[in-house]
């Protein structure tokens, strides 16, 4: 049994934890690259960063005929002003006929504005295989140019061999990703750009470069960032006898590069054989946190940014971007505060697009996959059947379209709403096309997730299942991955089917009684329950027997099946659908000290006060 103080801390957590949720934006996605755009076949590499002036640098590898990492391939750009709303035409930033130009990596000298720009190139008609094994007809090298006015213009590049290559090196790369300039410690303005187990430094403001000392065991795709007091974390892609761990391997330098530490493992950043992007960031208190963004799994799905609070030791923030296939990424922070993210990613192959994400670390924190609140409407507008109908308050800005008119009428008062829409019973529904939510919305077997809705009805007192009521579906068919949450015979029925096994709860209070309530239907994946709360109190639980995904390709459907049937009766205020578990919300019975219907600091006040008057 938890004690009063452990409640009370709990409650406290939870109100900061909401506070904070209450500004987070809904995720910005856009798509400055893909296959076929400018007559390239694909684009791969993705390199970001911000310019002292806030223009955004989105680089790649424009591959001409294949998506092969051979052959003829530009190193390209595009350019945003506003953060990555919009983006300029596309830039070829250097390009050698039939040859491989590629691997961007970009570094900003605060100190006067220039963008470094270090690249590899080679000929087209060499394959990595036969540079390694001396049979191709030239070797890999390390390029660099330069821009002074935030990419819109670029020198010519140079060839750097003698000064960062090894004499007898064939086979080079730098990143890909992105370079930093050390701010703290010894060696501040040092400009630094991970390259194949070493980094490459300029102390001149980049008259000259020279390299580190060589990590402890070769590496390879390393992403390099400051930590406090000018320590160096370096993590690489796995190489040679580390493949079969899945896991990043990492080392420090103390010393800003002239030795490393021992290479290991990082237990908790796990990662295919692939790349991954590593960022600081500074925090408008001057604290500092550590991004890292990858696929987070054994293969190529899952793109995720995780974030640390102590300098890299643990990870105990993630936040998945896009659950499909993905690859390759790049991390920044943009002059606005918020973080872009420039990452691969496609539908069965991860290299159909690069697309660009933005979000703010509110966003990061919240578990929310898509909220609509109907707020962007007053009462006694009707929305009409459209496209963007409805838009998503601060989740993965999955906006819904609606099939029908829609009267919107006052919300409820109770759960602080403003707006709330009036379904008919006529085949009114808001839909998110499955194909617009990129899978998000397809739960597997070890994901808890859970659906909150605000209504009000006083229909569906019927037993069967054709007079029920729909609020929330993902519905297929009998014995197909699916799940719903309806109104039936009265109550609130949560089911979930995993094609083999299926798995329902039902409330056990009447809800049809024309008072507006706040229902939450939660699958928890590590208890292997399903449970219901009527109005912040649990009104339903039952064993899970499901084992499978409930993925499927229909779309969510608002107020009705996917098929128009269980069509709604009554008002909805509020769906939320939450990728976590139960503390990832705060029931408004638990967190409203003061009876004024609202979750904010003058709660707050009454909880702090109680506790030191208690403790």
């Amino acid at each position: 049994m938890l004690t009063r103080c452990t409640k009370i801390i709990i409650l406290l957590l939870m109100l900061l934890l909401i506070n904070g949720q209450v500004h987070a934006k809904p995720l910005c996605y856009k798509t400055p690259y893909y296959q076929g755009y400018q007559g390239y076949h694909t684009f791969r590499i993705p390199s970001l960063i911000s310019a002292t002036d806030g223009t955004l640098l989105a680089f790649a590898e424009g591959r001409r005929s294949s998506s092969g990492d051979t052959g003829n391939i530009d190193l390209v750009l595009r350019r945003s002003v506003d953060f990555g709303n919009t983006w300029k035409a596309l830039q070829v930033v250097w390009s050698d006929g039939d040859n491989t130009c590629g691997n961007p990596v970009p570094v900003v000298d605060h100190s006067n504005g220039r963008i470094w720009l270090f690249m590899t190139h080679n000929l087209g008609q060499d394959t990595q295989s036969e540079i390694f094994a001396g049979t191709s007809d030239g070797i890999r090298t390390i390029w660099s140019c330069y821009s002074d006015d935030s990419g819109a213009t670029w020198s010519v590049p140079v060839n750097r061999f003698n000064e960062v290559q090894p004499l007898g090196t064939r086979w080079d790369a730098t990143g890909p990703g992105n370079g930093i300039q050390i701010e703290n410690g010894f060696n501040p303005g040092r400009l630094v750009i991970p390259a194949e187990s070493r980094n490459i430094q300029s102390d001149d403001h980049g008259l000259t470069w020279y390299q580190s000392m060589r990590t402890t065991s070769n590496t390879g795709e390393g992403a390099v960032v400051e930590l406090n007091y000018g320590t160096l974390f370096r993590n690489d892609r796995a190489t040679s006898s580390w493949k079969s761990f899945n896991r990043r391997v990492i080392c420090y330098s103390y010393d800003q590069g002239n030795n490393w530490t021992s290479l290991q493992i990082c237990p908790e950043l796990v990662c295919p054989i692939c790349q991954a992007s590593t960022i600081s960031y500074l925090t408008d208190d001057n604290t500092r946190l550590i991004l890292f963004s990858n696929p987070a799994a054994t293969t190529r799905i899952r793109m995720t940014v995780k974030c640390s609070y102590n300098n890299a030791r643990n990870w105990p923030l993630a936040k998945m971007i896009y659950k499909k296939d993905s690859a390759y990424s790049s991390l920044a922070e943009l002059a606005n505060n918020e973080v872009g993210l420039l990452y691969e990613n496609g539908d069965g192959w991860p290299y159909h697009r690069i697309s660009y994400a933005r979000f703010d670390l509110d966003w990061m924190q919240d578990s929310t996959v898509f909220c609509w609140d109907f707020e962007e409407y007053a009462p006694g507008q009707e929305i009409s059947a459209k496209s963007n109908a409805v838009f998503d308050s601060r989740g993965y800005a999955l906006n819904g379209k609606s099939n029908k008119n829609i009267t919107v009428i006052d919300g409820s008062q109770t759960y602080n709403g403003t707006a709330a829409l009036k379904f008919d019973g006529i085949g009114q529904n808001l839909i998110i096309d499955d194909i617009d939510s990129k899978d998000i919305l397809d739960f597997d077997a070890d994901e808890s997730f859970l659906i909150r809705v605000t209504f009000r009805t006083e229909a569906h007192a019927e037993q069967d299942a054709e007079s029920s009521g729909s609020l929330v579906a993902k519905d297929v068919g009998t014995s197909q991955p699916s799940w719903w949450f309806r109104v039936q015979a009265g109550k609130l029925v949560f089911f979930v089917d995993d094609g083999s096994e299926s798995t329902l709860v039902r409330s056990n209070l009447l809800v049809n009684d024309n008072i507006w309530h706040e229902a939450i239907a939660f699958r928890d994946s590590e208890q292997k329950i399903l449970q219901i709360y009527l109005d912040g109190v649990l009104s339903g639980e039952s064993l899970d027997d499901t084992t499978g995904t409930y993925a499927n390709d229909n779309d969510l459907v608002i107020g009705s099946f996917n098929d128009g049937s269980r069509s709604f009766i009554g008002e909805i205020d509020k769906v939320q659908i939450v990728r976590g578990d139960m503390s990832d919300v705060v029931l408004l019975q638990q967190g409203d000290l003061n009876g004024d219907n609202l979750i904010n600091m003058d709660d707050l006040n009454i909880l702090l006060q109680n506790w030191i008057t208690l403790y």
